[in-house]
């Protein structure tokens, strides 16, 4: 008969197994020119939680050339042009589903694999990573019994806040926002946090909160929340030599946690000059030695070189 202690250390495996699932390998982080990535992800409990960091290498993980190839060859010209573009870019995804216990690693995982599965349909219907990709995550997210279950019932919250954004060879980061902590910029001439105009920052009800407006089966599905519209781009840039952007989870900072934006502008600032391994490390250092966390922790650097 299995002991307590026995189920106990089979739980850990298993959460440690996920975590091993859920981070990425170091040759999973896009090589873009001009641009140096990392990021680390950071349970609350040690073992697994629910945030994800998950990167989407186009050059090493697509046969583009291949792909093109065969768009040319079905007069899908349009597709072959976008499959091309996408040799210059790299893609970041950050998300945080509500929770941090075993069952929400379970969660970041299914969405981890939805996500990469939706990338294959979207390259061959698309030749890129379309919006529409995101309404499905939202429709499988809110429709999912299954995945309310994982949440804890079929009446709990089923939600992801979310960011997926590309950033290409120019510094420009094209992305879309659910609910997730926006990005910010840090110039490097300036010493600080450069505003962001709010048109540049639209954002749109968590993964799983709101069903489209448009799905097709959205009268089946009264909501007395109402409905979500479509996810629109949004588009930044960086600019100057040493400019960087920093993607995160609410572990590291939101309005209403104690390490406040001013503290994380003068951690990014100490540590200005370093490559984006060393800048993370540093921000992670900082927010850990001023403030017990509460929460899962996960931050992507990209520093424009």
């Amino acid at each position: 008969m299995t002991t307590d202690s026995n189920l106990d250390r089979e739980l850990r495996v298993g959460a440690q197994y996920l975590s091993q699932c859920l981070t990425p390998e170091s040759g999973a982080i896009p090589r873009i020119g001009n641009v140096d990535i990392y990021g680390e992800a950071i349970p609350l409990n040690g073992i697994a939680g629910g945030d994800l960091i998950t990167y989407v290498n186009f050059q090493d993980r697509y046969d583009l050339d291949r792909r093109i190839a065969r768009a040319r060859e079905q007069g899908r010209e349009e597709i072959a042009r976008n499959l091309q573009d996408l040799k210059n870019k790299g893609g970041i995804l950050v998300a945080d589903v509500a929770g941090h216990e075993f069952a929400d690693s379970l969660r970041a995982l299914l969405l981890h694999q939805i996500f990469h599965t939706s990338i294959l349909y979207e390259l061959d219907q698309h030749g890129e990573l379309s919006n529409r990709l995101f309404e499905q995550i939202n429709t499988r997210f809110f429709k999912s019994r299954t995945l309310h279950k994982l949440a804890g019932g079929l009446d709990a919250s089923n939600f992801v806040t979310l960011i997926y954004g590309e950033i290409d060879v120019s510094g420009r980061f094209r992305f879309i926002s659910a609910g997730h902590p926006q990005p910010l910029i840090f110039s490097r001439a300036y010493d600080r946090f450069v505003e962001i105009s709010p048109d540049r920052l639209v954002s749109y009800p968590p993964i799983g909160i709101q069903l489209g407006r448009d799905d097709v089966d959205v009268n089946l599905f009264p909501s007395a929340l109402g409905y979500k519209e479509q996810y629109t781009t949004n588009e930044l840039n960086l600019m100057g030599q040493g400019d960087v952007l920093l993607l995160f989870t609410d572990g590291l900072t939101d309005p209403f946690s104690p390490y406040s934006q001013s503290q994380l502008e003068r951690a990014v600032s100490r540590a200005k000059d370093g490559t984006a391994e060393e800048i993370c490390k540093a921000i992670v250092a900082d927010r850990k030695a001023s403030f017990q966390p509460s929460d899962d922790l996960s931050l992507v650097v990209l520093k424009y070189r």
